[in-house]
């Protein structure tokens, strides 16, 4: 277990990253300021403070049926956060820069091993030059807790992410754009116990787009991805790999049927293949349609169907294959009361690619998560909201070391200056 209390011992570090992403930003920012142009009044910079209370039944998503963790009788946790922050919008002419920053200190009632200081940064310039040609750069940074659903145990699990990230588009026609991108994502862990998820990818996409004249947008997606787990070694009897390419080729499109419904998303193919391990390559569909309703001057619906391979938290499986909906209803009640009510259900495959045997000696592992929750939020004037948290999620696993149920209630108070 020492590897958890390397936590504290690294924090250090991981304060002198944050501070030095602040910096860049504010150095950003600040070399902003040397233009002779004359800020919009629509420029905002609103710092921010904010504290949460939260209770988890079950923090670690741990199964009735697992080993219980030594000296600890109780699988739930009340965890408080203080955080404070800022959100910039600065335009000038047709450039547009936004800077978010906050800083957040986290403590647990019961694994109070896991207590952390985190962090969530971002810069991004949103770029114009002549009338043809625009674009994004931007670089985030963040440090969180990663989730517990795929680890159901006491791990350290803290995790720093990066993300830069350029793109540039040029319009060769009044209906027609094409547009290239490139980001380079990296995510860190804490912990020596999860270093073997350390993960860096490189990315460069490519896209065709039609431009409707009702509003609509079509195109051609072309993404490709050189991915590397750093700290990973290739062992006898192990058959996770330590880099891989992957292509994902879709038809992307975004409807605006009329001034209440609207249809986005993709549909593709993706393919991965492995530098060692070619029995591991695996392709396969994926796609995403996202229905938007505006059903009336207060109510908006919006259904997801997905089916796509994102990356696993495990310390077994590199990817997994998700499908399933979401849905979500936003209802503003009153100019000062929100209501969302987010549902989801999916199901998951891991272990992808020719193998089908899972840890353990279960067969190739595959769960059902089901969601629900009701979050509310209410401003009894401008500058504060108060936001009360409800949620439910249940996991069925053909695994029962990864079956779990967990209930969760919270506050979250914030004022804005």
């Amino acid at each position: 277990m020492f590897e958890l209390f390397a936590l504290r011992k690294k924090n250090n570090a991981a304060k002198n990253r944050y501070l030095l992403s602040c910096f860049l930003l504010l150095a950003g920012g600040g070399a902003a300021t040397k233009s002779h142009a004359v800020a919009s009044p629509d420029d905002t910079f609103k710092p921010y403070v904010s504290s949460t209370l939260l209770y988890d039944s079950n923090f670690l998503r741990q199964s009735d049926n697992g080993t219980p963790i030594p000296g600890q009788s109780d699988k739930s946790d009340f965890i408080k956060q203080a955080k404070a922050g800022f959100d910039m919008d600065w335009i000038i002419g047709r450039q547009h820069v936004v800077v978010k920053a906050n800083v957040n200190q986290n403590w647990f009632q019961n694994f109070s091993t896991l207590d952390y200081t985190g962090w969530d940064t971002q810069a991004q310039w949103n770029w114009h030059l002549g009338n043809n040609l625009d674009g994004q750069i931007g670089y985030n940074n963040a440090q969180t807790l990663s989730t517990f659903g795929q680890l159901n145990s006491l791990i350290g699990n803290l995790v720093n992410s990066q993300r830069a990230f350029a793109e540039g588009g040029y319009l060769f026609h009044p209906n027609g754009k094409i547009k290239l991108g490139w980001f380079r994502t990296e995510n860190q862990f804490d912990s020596a116990a999860r270093e073997a998820s350390n993960n860096i990818e490189n990315n460069a996409e490519l896209n065709l787009q039609y431009l409707s004249p009702t509003g609509s947008i079509w195109g051609l997606r072309v993404l490709g991805t050189d991915g590397q787990y750093p700290q990973r070694q290739i062992t006898p009897g192990s058959t996770l790999d330590t880099a891989y390419t992957r292509m994902n080729y879709s038809v992307t499109g975004d409807w605006h049927a009329n001034g209440k419904t609207r249809v986005d998303g993709l549909v593709g193919y993706t393919q991965q293949f492995y530098e060692h391990y070619n029995f591991r390559d695996f392709d396969d569909i994926t796609a995403q349609i996202n229905l938007h309703w505006q059903a009336s001057e207060k109510t908006l619906l919006e259904l997801s169907g997905r089916r796509l391979i994102n990356q696993s938290d495990t310390l077994f499986s590199s990817f997994y294959l998700t499908q399933g909906v979401w849905f979500n209803l936003n209802w503003k009640a009153t100019p000062k009361i929100t209501l969302d009510v987010p549902m989801s259900y999916q199901e998951q495959q891991y272990d992808l690619g020719g193998s089908n045997t899972g840890i353990a000696g279960f067969d190739q592992t595959k769960d059902k998560v089901s969601n629900v929750g009701l979050n509310l939020l209410y401003y009894p004037v401008q500058s504060i909201s108060i936001g009360p948290v409800l949620n439910y999620e249940k996991r069925d696993s053909n695994n029962v070391l990864r079956s779990y149920e967990t209930k969760s209630a919270g506050v979250n108070l914030q004022a804005a200056f």
